[in-house]
């Protein structure tokens, strides 16, 4: 990952940081299933530089959507996507990734499993949505049935499905690596993907 976009969540009493994460990932999300390939895969990836797990999880307030090019990027038209957002939130310009990083991180899904994927197409099929919604049916399912506190500890966005109309939790959880790693790419939800013929997952820097 070479080139970046940070976007910042604004404080602002009239609106709740939760309800604005909301907003604000269903957004890029929409922004992802565009530019998604016949996989439903993205070469875009995203980080959360001030993730917390643990006794109090949160996303942060900020995100940043990292690409191989710039050009990448310039196509995506964040511009377009987060255009009723603009009084919330600040936008940068696309930087580069600093030559000197802290580290990488696969920022994944909770339970994502590559033993899904067979079945989540054939869902996807069956009833007409996306790869990446089915995908999400059986996610969702096998993380309602972990303990609470293994479900409670990581922090989470509020989406509403696109087809179905319900709400649901997008829960994020964040494994560090030592080394950059591409395997494949990431979800429509900006996320690493596992894939059963390759090692690891996808990562982001982080700084």
């Amino acid at each position: 990952m070479k080139n970046y976009v940070e976007i910042t969540l604004l404080d602002d009493a009239e609106i709740n940081l939760y309800f604005l994460w909301e907003k604000l990932y269903t957004q890029l999300h929409l922004a992802l299933v565009e530019a998604a390939d016949e996989n439903g895969l993205v070469d875009i990836g995203l980080s959360f530089p001030k993730y917390r797990d643990g006794d109090k999880p949160w996303l942060g307030d900020k995100v940043r959507v990292f690409a191989k090019t710039e050009q990448v990027l310039v196509s995506l038209n964040l511009d377009k996507w987060l255009d009723r957002l603009t009084d919330y939130i600040h936008v940068k310009k696309i930087k580069e990734v600093p030559k000197k990083v802290e580290g990488h991180a696969a920022f994944k899904r909770l339970n994502d499993k590559s033993n899904q994927d067979k079945l989540a197409r054939r869902r996807a099929k069956n009833l007409d949505i996306s790869f990446d919604e089915a995908r999400a049916f059986f996610a969702d399912s096998e993380s309602r049935q972990l303990p609470k506190r293994d479900v409670t500890r990581y922090p989470f966005v509020s989406m509403l499905s696109i087809h179905s109309n319900n709400k649901f939790p997008l829960t994020v959880i964040r494994e560090e690596v030592n080394d950059a790693v591409f395997n494949g790419g990431f979800s429509t939800y900006g996320l690493s993907v596992k894939r059963k013929e390759t090692k690891g997952d996808s990562t982001v820097p982080l700084f």
